[in-house]
């Protein structure tokens, strides 16, 4: 009875862990109360290129990604998908662009920085 219990106590545990990481995903404002994800948003004002924040959904999880969106520049397609953590969940890398455009929905931009180009 008592490895029951202890076993009831460990899985109840472990839910509560899991509901306080959803919570934090059902954020209204995820760029300024996911500390990881503002300091992300912070540091591309230092690009001199166009890149975009996505929230988007994978496997069921809502995950937050970085793209270059800027139409001058084109590169190698390369996506890391990354959890409300800030835990990498997927790396998608060149030649794995059909998956992604599977996989990954209900994509939305959260923040798009555009460079200053008077310089």
């Amino acid at each position: 009875m008592k490895k029951l219990i202890g076993v009831l106590v460990i899985l109840i545990g472990l839910s509560a862990c899991n509901s306080s990481s959803a919570l934090k995903c059902q954020s209204k404002n995820p760029l300024e109360d996911l500390p990881w994800l503002k300091e992300l948003k912070e540091s591309l004002n230092k690009s001199d290129v166009e890149k975009s924040i996505f929230q988007a959904s994978y496997k069921k999880e809502t995950v937050f990604y970085v793209m270059v969106t800027d139409p001058r520049v084109r590169l190698a397609f390369g996506v890391t998908l990354l959890d409300c953590e800030g835990r990498v969940v997927r790396e998608f890398k060149s030649g794995e662009s059909d998956d992604f455009e599977k996989l990954v929905v209900d994509r939305i931009v959260l923040y798009k920085y555009i460079p200053n180009k008077a310089n």
